[in-house]
């Protein structure tokens, strides 16, 4: 039985529920709330999410895999990807909202985000770590406003994003593990204080389907067939390098629908593209729905690679994702720990598991995001010039 990301034909993204709410989050109101990314190891490197945006919100199926310099099928985002527009996506969202809350009106917005990260260590010995370079962001905005009224605005939207919160704040991630059905707190990472988390495997009976009458989701995330110029490189690196993922995009309806694309910084790298619904309508995923998916994919993806290097007997591997976000009745937004439950079938011991759990946590760009607070630079123009 294929059970593949491109199984059933579906598109990348799709709509799976709409939910009873919509988190106060996808409108910009102070609030707290949950996403949670159900996600799935399908095979090499692709990976399937469930991602609920707040309890009782909308979901969506999302998925990702890795391209040609990893030896990946390429047939969707990379985890990185996912983030980058999140992060993009967030922020658009986040200035629309407190533009209109001020009475400030924006004729466009452009936006060009780029994310780095290295590596130390041996990967292969085990030994890496993940290093968060930095994010940078450059806005272009159209609009009659004054400079210091858009330099203002630009400002308190970065620190009201719940998304760059988890850039600028310093969060130690929690997690628990399951093998072959019993858990196992780890000792060697902040142990979960949450009850068990239901396993996506004993909750679905099938892959995810389209949501009935949600509406053609083939532009929600597109593969778009543009790559970065010249022949891949596959072979290992040698000295510290640096992965940059770059991001481009814009509104394309000014009250709050973004899209925008992403790749690495890679010689035949695929660009891929999304579009976010920053409107509170869940026409589309928003930043934060992205940005969730993307944590988890990277952290599966550093599982994967090791179980594959090393040979291991370890097969199902799945994960349930909780991230906390919120935005303070003084507009800031927050992004607590969030807590990973990560579930195992095998055939080796205990330490072996846990070990896995913790290189992944380690080599996880995005997790060490979190708790390292990368550099953030962001630089803002209105109509080209610099302000």
């Amino acid at each position: 039985m294929n059970t593949g990301i491109d199984a059933n034909g579906y598109p990348i993204a799709f709509k799976t529920a709409a939910g009873s709410r919509v988190s106060a989050l996808a409108t910009g109101a102070p609030g707290e709330d949950v996403f949670t990314a159900e996600v799935r190891h399908a095979g090499h490197h692709q990976k399937e999410a469930v991602v609920e945006e707040g309890r009782g919100g909308p979901s969506w199926r999302l998925a990702s895999d890795e391209g040609v310099h990893l030896k990946g099928t390429d047939l969707a985002p990379f985890p990185l990807g996912f983030y980058n527009a999140g992060l993009q996506a967030d922020l658009a969202g986040t200035i629309v909202r407190l533009a209109k809350a001020r009475g400030v009106t924006l004729d466009g917005l452009a936006m060009t985000l780029v994310t780095a990260y290295s590596l130390t260590g041996s990967f292969v010995q085990g030994t890496g770590q993940g290093v968060a370079e930095g994010v940078y962001i450059d806005l272009d905005i159209a609009t009659k406003a004054p400079a210091a009224a858009i330099k203002d605005l630009v400002r308190d939207a970065v620190a009201a994003s719940p998304a760059l919160a988890m850039v600028t704040t310093q969060i130690d991630n929690t997690f628990a593990l399951y093998v072959n059905g019993r858990r196992r707190d780890p000792t060697t990472l902040p142990a979960s204080q949450a009850g068990n988390a239901t396993d996506s495997f004993v909750k679905y009976k099938d892959l995810p389907r389209p949501l009935a009458g949600a509406g053609d989701a083939s532009g929600l995330v597109v593969k778009t067939g543009e790559k970065q110029p010249g022949e891949p490189i596959t072979a290992p690196v040698a000295g510290k390098v640096i992965r940059e993922v770059k991001g481009r995009g814009a509104l394309v309806d000014m009250k709050g629908i973004y899209r925008c694309n992403a790749a690495l910084n890679l010689p035949a790298s695929s660009l891929f593209e999304f579009t976010a619904d920053e409107t509170g309508a869940a026409t589309a995923p928003t930043g934060l729905g992205l940005a969730t998916a993307g944590i988890a994919f990277c952290y599966i993806t550093q599982i994967s690679r090791y179980i594959e290097h090393m040979k291991l007997p370890i097969h199902g591997v799945r994960l349930v994702q909780y991230s906390p976000y919120g935005i303070t009745s003084a507009m800031r937004g927050t992004a607590a720990p969030c807590d990973t439950h990560l579930f195992f079938n095998g055939e080796t011991d205990d330490d072996t598991f846990e070990m896995l759990q913790r290189v992944a946590a380690n080599t996880c760009y995005l997790h060490q995001t979190m708790i390292q607070m990368p550099k953030l630079e962001v630089n803002v123009r209105i109509g080209g010039k610099a302000v």
